[in-house]
């Protein structure tokens, strides 16, 4: 097991003739990261606060670069890490479905041991294969500390469309520019190059980029969220052009909007209305915007302030919910316990889901519930947690929203998973390692308030045109739900 290194004063801390002793790895690389994770952190900064206040303006910064250097030698030896992790988990795999099943594991405990979501571990997964199997090179220069890991990202996204035969040369050329250079400027280098390299691959890059056009929704504080879009260029720039030519139609000398604001609100009028030639094109034919909120009810009779709830994107100001339940047109009204916000189980008389239930799961777990999936619950598939034919129950307690590639997970790559009260899921991975999840407190579970809450169906005002039906309340359950 290696030692703790020597307390030393702030100017010997950074010794640039450190090396690391022959004894670091005696135990096993996995022994000595359980047992010495920060040992060479505490090597270079001693982990002193005090001793770091006391260095002057040069020592900061060259502590700086060091630590730099500490965290570019990391990126390596987590990309190696990460790598092992997929192959590992893959090595074994008999056929083409248990390697897709593999995959998606390794993609999975990624995300969960690192807290990330998993189309960020996927990508890291793919980056840190590319790195140790196709780009050797870059990542000896991020062991050594000679680029970043953006640096490493860069070279290897950019090489989309380059033969494997000229891959070295390409990534040769990137190598002796990359230390002078930040991100951004190496990827114009790299596009540059590639161009230069393939100019006739462009088109097929095109075509596969294509494939990947999507709109997302990001959610941003105070009520408000990101729309983006990726999508070939030539429509992204007439589409600005058109949304910047109606917002300054719309200047004046009345007009207090900024250029940037009108645009938005243009964008926003085109989506959402009516717009014939939209209409004769079949695009919005027979559309109308749905969306779900959840209002406590003190809320709406503006006896509190606690905030709604909006499907896909979380609370919004009791102003805002109050202003979109004014406009639906239909509203469902949910009971729950004032404490608890805990609902009754309907028990084994059905396997199908009623139709207010949904709705009821939709508002309590807003999202897929698996580990670190953020996937909305409006598309989500309602699991029982106890399989039906096993006895499990058609309720809350044995109910969850799960998306459709994580319900295939829990069935068929070798994830476990328990419903304890309140709807929290124990989930157990593949390697054994436990995760949970919980819904968040629905409105009806704040303070001060009662245990109802209405959801709004079509708050934009053009709704699904569904009639208001009884409040749905559960019988008694025939059973305690299943722990």
């Amino acid at each position: 097991m290696v030692q703790p290194a020597p307390e030393t004063k702030a100017d010997e801390a950074f010794d640039p003739g450190w090396t690391e002793p022959s004894s670091a790895l005696e135990g096993g690389l996995f022994s000595y990261l359980e047992n010495e994770p920060l040992w060479l952190a505490h090597e270079l900064t001693t982990l002193d606060p005090a001793a770091i206040a006391e260095l002057n303006a040069g020592e900061s910064v060259d502590t700086l670069e060091k630590v730099a250097r500490l965290e570019r030698w990391l990126s390596a030896l987590k990309a190696r890490i990460v790598h092992r992790v997929g192959t590992s988990m893959t090595e074994r795999a008999r056929s083409g479905v248990e390697h897709r099943l593999a995959s998606m594991n390794a993609v999975s405990e990624t995300a969960c041991v690192l807290n990330i979501p998993e189309g960020t571990a996927g990508f890291l997964l793919n980056e840190s294969t590319a790195l140790v199997e196709d780009f050797p090179p870059s990542l000896e220069a991020l062991d050594s500390g000679m680029i970043t890991y953006q640096h490493a990202q860069v070279i290897i996204r950019e090489s989309t469309g380059i033969p494997a035969e000229e891959r070295a040369g390409y990534e040769e050329s990137l190598l002796k520019v990359a230390p002078d250079l930040t991100r951004p400027q190496l990827a114009v280098r790299a596009r540059r190059l590639r161009e230069t390299m393939c100019p006739k691959a462009a088109a097929e890059r095109r075509t596969k980029a294509e494939a990947d056009r999507a709109v997302w929704l990001e959610p941003a504080p105070d009520g408000m969220a990101y729309l983006g879009a990726f999508l070939g260029a030539e429509n992204a720039v007439a589409m600005f052009d058109r949304l910047t030519r109606a917002a300054r139609a719309a200047q004046g000398p009345n007009e207090a909007r900024t250029l940037a604001q009108l645009r938005a609100d243009a964008l926003a009028g085109l989506v959402i209305q009516d717009n014939p030639s939209l209409q004769e094109n079949g695009i919005l034919s027979g559309i109308r915007p749905q969306v779900l909120v959840t209002v406590p009810v003190l809320s709406l009779l503006r006896e509190s302030g606690m905030p709604g709830d909006l499907e896909g994107y979380g609370p919004i100001p009791a102003s805002v919910a109050r202003k979109l339940a004014a406009n639906a047109p239909s509203l469902l009204r949910l009971l729950t316990d004032p404490v608890d916000s805990a609902v009754l189980d309907v028990g084994r008389r059905r396997y199908r889901v009623p139709t207010d239930l949904k709705t009821y799961l939709r508002v309590r777990d807003k999202t897929c519930r698996y580990p670190g999936c953020n996937r909305s619950a409006a598309t989500a598939d309602l699991d029982h947690t106890i399989p039906w034919e096993d006895g499990g129950s058609t309720g809350p307690g044995n109910l969850a929203c799960l998306c459709p590639k994580h319900h295939r997970m829990k069935h068929e790559a070798g994830w476990s998973v328990r419903q304890h009260p309140g709807g929290v899921l124990a989930w157990t991975s593949p390697t054994g390692r436990n995760y949970s999840t919980r819904p968040e407190d629905p409105p009806a579970a704040m303070p001060s308030d009662t245990g109802q809450s209405w959801a709004s169906a079509g708050a934009s005002g053009q709704g699904s045109g569904r009639t208001p039906g009884p409040a749905w309340r559960p019988p008694l359950p025939e059973h305690p739900p299943p722990f």
